[in-house]
């Protein structure tokens, strides 16, 4: 990320979760970065597939690469560029220009929500491939592109043999398409649905668990479902106004690609106002680290097929 020592020198100092929280997003990554065994997620993309993505650079892919959600617009924000002479945007700020990019942005149709990542957990890097039908159908894969599998085996595809019946999975809860496309479209609507959805998970969960959980669900809406622009805007606005989510500055992430670091509970979370896109999700604990790269997201009337390699 060249800012990717932002990312490896993160304070140590974040809030610990409670062994409540054992059961959502960040502690299976941390899981999977200590080589343990996640706990299992029946029926969901990420049980489907073991959590990687990017250490190194694969800047050669970067050319390569297209990232869209809700279909193309003109930036309702200045792109993100360096500039020795300007001063650092706010939280605030950087989730204000996204919301305003995002409910300018119009709405996009297909026949395939397509999620493809790019994922690391310690030395391991693989490309996945999600595709969310309509018909309520789903059909994944994941290509090794370093390291090997659980089996021994180098550059292994794995792929659903057949359609299964899937909905969204957004911070470890499932929705269906209905559910997502009917989200609130307003900053109060949408952080109350999303509290609502974390006081659900458990009720031994302490407030900062709630807290934590409501800001992973509001981030990750973002990329992972196919919610209208208008919710998007107003999941940027409910952002803006949380105050655990803090601004690290300018960085880049495992692409190359230029945003807005967003500190929230020990994950950095890189922003794209100019476009509002959620770029990548990365967490460090000591020298082992963890990060999402997301490399297209949107709907697509592209036939599903199997990873390939960038």
């Amino acid at each position: 990320m060249n800012d990717l020592d932002l990312v490896r020198t993160m304070r140590a100092d974040a809030p610990i979760p409670s062994p409540q929280r054992l059961d959502t997003g960040r502690e299976r990554l941390l899981a999977a970065i200590d080589s343990r065994p996640a706990a299992p997620r029946t029926g969901t993309r990420r049980g489907f597939v073991r959590w990687t993505a990017l250490a190194g650079g694969l800047a050669a892919a970067a050319g390569a690469v297209v990232f869209a959600v809700s279909g193309g617009s003109t930036p309702a924000t200045p792109p993100v560029r360096r500039s020795p002479s300007s001063s650092p945007l706010s939280t605030r700020q950087v989730l204000l220009a996204a919301a305003t990019t995002a409910e300018r942005q119009p709405a996009a149709d297909g026949a395939y929500w397509h999620v493809s990542t790019l994922r690391e957990v310690h030395f391991t890097k693989e490309i996945d491939e999600s595709w969310y039908g309509k018909d309520g159908y789903y059909w994944g894969g994941v290509l090794i592109l370093n390291g090997r599998d659980e089996a021994g085996k180098p550059g292994t595809v794995y792929r659903s043999k057949k359609k299964s019946p899937r909905a969204f999975e957004v911070a470890d809860h499932m929705f269906t398409l209905a559910q997502v496309r009917n989200l609130p479209t307003t900053a109060k609507g949408i952080e109350k649905w999303a509290n609502g959805v974390a006081r659900s998970v458990s009720p031994s969960w302490r407030r900062q668990d709630i807290d934590f959980y409501t800001d992973d669900l509001l981030i990750e809406l973002l990329a992972e479902a196919p919610a209208t622009p208008k919710t998007r805007a107003a999941a940027f606005r409910a952002l803006a106004g949380r105050p655990k989510v803090k601004s690290a500055g300018l960085a880049e992430d495992e692409q190359g690609r230029l945003g807005y670091a967003l500190i929230i509970g020990g994950t950095r979370y890189l922003i794209d106002p100019s476009r509002a896109m959620l770029l990548s999700q990365s967490t460090t604990v000591g020298p082992k680290h963890a990060a999402i790269t997301y490399l297209k997201v949107g709907w697509t009337n592209e036939t599903p097929h199997p990873p390939t390699r960038p």
